[in-house]
């Protein structure tokens, strides 16, 4: 039940009292209905005469209580990152390194090949939670030889007999290695979502087992002669 300010609490008249209160209704007229809307009430608003008058009213809602900075969002989207570091941690085994011949030894007299892979690589890693895909590709090759030299070049090589990549030792040595650094191009791409550059250089960088640059010594011996019956 609503009073005007200063005015003794009094029940609202019966219907019946001159007719003036149709809206008054026992208790009060400030319920409030579902969804917290406030119900339609009885207020006064004076006399006239000698009769109370009354209005229909709906009381104003309470302001609501701010919320908190934050509360009620969804969590923030999670950031995900790949690095040229992280990339090169999973290209452990590089674009690959041949040498022809193999084995053991190289001869001096004769050409050694290197070659390595072109292909792209996809690789997959989870960050946070999040499948990522990982698509590499090896853009340019740096072979060193062992015996201070290097050759830089955009082509990978291949095979005999259709090898580009060679190399003739001037000096005999022991234990030479063929290094091979290989510099990467990449993007990564979370689940759902589109490709993105790995920012940074990429690199790998492989090894050939050691081998021997030896001489070829050319013997004379009796062997044909006495093949010969000298």
């Amino acid at each position: 039940m609503l009073q005007s300010p200063g005015r003794p609490a009094a029940a609202i008249p019966p219907a019946d009292a001159g007719g003036d209160a149709p809206y008054a209704a026992a208790g009060g007229g400030t319920d409030t209905g579902a969804g917290g809307s406030s119900a339609p009430g009885a207020c006064y608003i004076g006399k006239t005469g000698i009769k109370d008058k009354y209005v229909l009213c709906t009381p104003t809602p309470a302001p609501a209580t701010p919320q908190e900075e934050g509360e009620g969002e969804g969590s923030p989207p999670t950031t995900i990152t790949i690095t040229a570091t992280d990339t090169a941690a999973l290209l452990v085994n590089g674009s690959g390194l041949h040498r022809q011949p193999p084995g053991p030894q190289a001869l001096i007299t004769l050409d050694v090949i290197a070659y390595t892979s072109p292909d792209t690589r996809t690789l997959t890693t989870t960050v946070a939670n999040t499948p990522v895909t990982i698509t590499a590709t090896p853009t340019t090759y740096t072979f060193d030889w062992g015996d201070g030299t290097t050759t830089t070049t955009t082509d990978p090589g291949a095979p005999w007999p259709h090898h580009t990549i060679t190399h003739r030792y001037q000096h005999t040595a022991t234990a030479t290695t063929i290094t091979l650094t290989t510099t990467w191009t990449a993007t990564y791409t979370p689940h759902n979502s589109t490709p993105r550059p790995v920012q940074g250089t990429i690199t790998t960088t492989e090894t050939t087992p050691p081998f021997d640059i030896v001489r070829t010594t050319t013997q004379l011996t009796d062997d044909a002669e006495e093949a010969q019956g000298h």
